[in-house]
């Protein structure tokens, strides 16, 4: 990239620079206007007049003059608020520890306003990008593709790996890496008796599948910088020109490179083209509170509009995976960074201020798999929040030449949401301040509390439905933040006391769980409860023993009855659900020729009509050449899938017969895949669940149902009753559960259109599509560095020349 683009990308374009002009020319106008000092009783009518506009308008926010008008008047209704929190309800020095509170609580408030604004700023216009533009196959670049894994098994490394090696893009220009960080050097030489033989085992295994498999292996000599460390370490030894990132559950559709590589064609000043993550599993929040279906899931919001949103003011930041980053941009900076946990975000961030651009592109290309437990989703998450604040304190955008206004701002707004476990713990405690010690943390009259704080809340929440609407129901956020914030706040803190001693730990994605028991971390929210419940309580006593203070406890007691029905709401996530099942299933629709044991020269057609990497459901219609006594449970049976649009990655898979029933007119067949069977089957796999976006699409627009605030807030109250019964019911049945366990009778709980790529690429020909199997990557195109080292050194290897998918496993 020349050093004259890089100048020009830094100024602030003429779009950006009209819509930041008019927000700074609009908020101006809302200060004035929320400050003009008027009676109580005006002010009150203003609300109100405020509150109906606002909610009048709520049915046309897809409008966008009318949207900024929705958002104009909400914010005029907060700053309003704020004002008048700041000027007229603090108590005074008179009781310093009362006036200390209320100043924690109303910096706690400020910030959430600062979030809001933010919000209204980010997400008022997101953006929708077109289709790259058609370039020609000699004309694309090259791509090297990294899978970085640690500890995850070779059965699931398998699909992923074919899946991205049968992308649809010239062989010629594609190669396929896994970067295996369980398999170094370290860990081969480790004191450890028992880790150096699994890793040992490991890279040997994974050598052979990345040779069947026509991939790279990589690995290093010791385990540095994580992640990042990892996928530099494959980058010292690769020249492509783009590079794509997969974790090791996101399997790849293979549309991916066709939707997303032409945008660096068409733009040299484009660093990253980021996409959704779709997960084929609910994460345990969801699944344990028992979440209706068409509820959309936890990330929707984030992926479904909040980072189109950023993509308005080339905000859009790397994620981690399904993701496309231009090698130049990388090698700028010295490749993936490492200072922090978040190397995703941390990368995106160094490049974005060398002046390189970004783009968000909303359709789902990977579909990957959540935590199955709430003990692993509370690593996860409280890894993120805990790099993200090692992002804001040691590498503040605020701070950092290079960004522009905007992306500053989007960077903000990303790292702020993290403090949301302290905020929210706040929220939750601070009534009980009052309640129990009778601290004065807000002073106002009832009048007040209608003209100002009812005005404002209504406002806030009407605000985000609207916006929101179709990504996040009403009170999910909160819902989420509740269950969270009791275990985050921990992270948080210790981050902000020793800024560089976050450790990075993988997220275990191949967990079961093999019957319902209470977590293991329960206790933090069970105490949280029980003192909620406490303040309810002393809130009823106080309402009867005090009728002086009648009015000061309706709006206390209401604080504190909301944060209650929240938290029992939560209580559900503590309770562990059943699951068996080591991989979910995906309804497919795909033919298939069918052999069953004793006759295996008699092929039967059926339908597969779920998938998932391990087993599949088939239907065999009842005929004369099969009976339902012939299907016999534990049978061996061979079955292939037709692929019509990929017929050279169809492939026998051998398995056993779990169960079979019949089903009308048909007999429906329950099949596990054989482990002994040859890699190349991945192949099959990979294309038959996870080939097609428009799988993906059309599951994401099923989530997009709306739910009014109303809705929402009775089918709060509803799972709140139910979390609270169901809950009990579980600890209550716990000490029984744990003792079958001590005896042995039980298991503890937790188990380890037209083709886009024919409009993409000009000239281009799938070599799956017409039976052959394509022209592998050069090995000479290769720098030197990456040719394979002489003598024992394989931490780098290539595949056979030419590459090839086969051999046994």
């Amino acid at each position: 990239m020349s050093l004259i683009a890089i100048n020009r990308s830094r100024q602030i374009p003429l779009f950006q620079g009209m819509w930041l002009a008019m927000w700074l020319v609009l908020f101006m106008v809302i200060v004035i206007l929320a400050a003009v000092p008027i009676s109580v009783w005006a002010q009150a009518l203003l609300g109100v007049t405020g509150v109906m506009l606002v909610v009048s308008l709520r049915p046309f926010s897809e409008v966008a003059p009318l949207r900024f008008i929705m958002l104009a008047t909400a914010i005029t209704m907060v700053l309003r608020y704020w004002i008048w929190r700041v000027t007229e309800t603090l108590p005074g020095w008179d009781s310093p520890v009362s006036m200390t509170a209320a100043i924690l609580l109303l910096a706690t408030e400020t910030y959430t306003i600062f979030i809001f604004f933010l919000t209204c700023f980010m997400t008022a216009d997101p953006v929708t990008r077109p289709a790259p533009p058609t370039v020609a196959t000699r004309d694309l670049p090259t791509v090297d593709v990294l899978v970085p894994s640690y500890n995850e098994p070779a059965s699931m490394l398998a699909v992923t790996l074919a899946a991205a090696k049968n992308m649809h893009y010239p062989k010629d220009k594609l190669r396929v890496v896994l970067c295996d960080d369980g398999g170094t050097d370290e860990r081969i030489n480790s004191d450890d008796p028992v880790k150096a033989e699994q890793s040992a085992a490991r890279r040997v295994e994974l050598k052979k599948l990345c040779a069947d498999l026509g991939c790279i292996y990589s690995t290093r000599a010791r385990n540095e910088h994580a992640k990042a460390g990892n996928m530099t370490a494959a980058l010292d030894r690769l020249d492509g020109d783009l590079v794509a990132v997969f974790d090791a559950d996101h399997v790849p559709t293979r549309d991916f490179l066709a939707r997303t590589a032409g945008y660096f064609v068409e733009r040299d000043d484009l660093f990253l083209v980021q996409t959704p993550h779709f997960f084929l599993n609910p994460d345990p929040i969801n699944r344990n509170i028992g979440l209706v279906d068409h509820c959309p899931p936890e990330n929707e919001m984030f992926y479904g509009h909040v980072h189109r949103g950023l993509d308005r003011w080339d905000g859009t930041f790397f994620c981690g995976s399904a993701a496309l980053i231009r090698r130049e941009a990388l090698d700028s900076v010295g490749g993936f960074s490492g200072e922090t946990i978040t190397e995703d975000a941390e990368t995106a961030l160094d490049i974005h201020a060398t002046g390189w651009k970004s783009l968000y592109v909303n359709r789902a290309m990977i579909a990957g798999l959540q935590p199955e437990s709430f003990v692993s989703f509370i690593e996860q998450r409280g890894r993120w929040a805990a790099g993200m604040m090692q992002m804001l304190l040691l590498k503040n955008p605020l701070m950092r030449k290079g960004l522009g206004v905007t992306q500053r701002l989007c960077y903000i707004n990303s790292m702020s949401f993290w403090f949301f476990p302290v905020i929210r713990m706040i929220f939750m405690l601070a009534p009980l301040l009052y309640l129990f010690f009778g601290l004065e943390i807000f002073v106002a009259t009832y009048t007040e509390v209608i003209a100002y704080m009812v005005t404002y809340v209504v406002t806030a929440f009407v605000v985000q439905n609207a916006l929101f609407n179709k990504t996040r129901w009403p009170l999910m956020s909160e819902l989420y933040e509740t269950a969270q914030s009791p275990y985050l706040v921990r992270a948080i803190g210790k981050t902000f006391l020793k800024p560089r001693g976050a450790k990075f730990n993988v997220t275990a994605k191949d967990e079961t769980l093999d019957q319902e028991f209470v977590s293991p971390i329960a206790g933090p929210l069970l105490w949280l409860f029980a003192l909620l419940g406490a303040g309810v309580l002393m809130a009823g006593i106080r309402y009867v023993m005090f009728p002086g203070d009648r009015e000061v406890l309706q709006l206390v007691g209401g604080w504190a009855v909301f944060n209650f029905v929240l938290v029992g709401a939560a209580l559900q996530v503590i309770h562990e659900k059943q699951q068996r099942r080591g991989a979910p299933r995906v309804t497919v629709d795909e033919p298939a020729d069918v052999a069953l044991a004793g006759h295996p020269e008699r092929l039967l057609r059926a339908q597969v009509s779920d998938a998932s990497i391990s087993g599949v459901r088939l239907i065999v219609p009842v005929s004369n050449e099969i009976l339902p006594g012939q299907v016999v449970e534990g049978a061996p049976i061979a079955f292939r899938p037709l692929l019509e649009d990929a017929p050279s990655l169809s492939h026998p898979i051998k398995g056993t017969v779990c169960w079979s029933r019949r089903n009308g007119n048909a007999i429906e067949i329950g099949v596990e895949m054989s482990e002994d069977q040859p890699w190349i089957v991945a192949e099959t796999v990979g294309h038959m669940i996870y080939g097609k976006s428009a799988r993906w699409d059309a599951i994401r627009q099923g989530y997009f149902k709306e739910m009014g605030l109303i809705s929402g807030m009775a089918y709060m109250l509803k799972l709140s009753a139910r979390g609270m019964v169901l809950t009990a019911k579980a600890l209550a049945a716990e000490p029984a559960r744990r003792r079958r366990v001590a005896e042995g009778e039980a298991k503890p709980g937790i188990a380890a259109d037209a083709p886009v790529h024919v409009s993409a690429f000009d000239g281009y020909v799938d070599p799956v599509q017409r039976g052959g199997a394509g022209t592998p990557a050069s090995v000479t195109s290769l720098p030197t560095a990456a040719r394979k080292p002489s003598g024992d050194d394989d931490t780098f290897v290539l595949p056979p020349e030419p590459m090839r998918a086969g051999g046994d496993r």
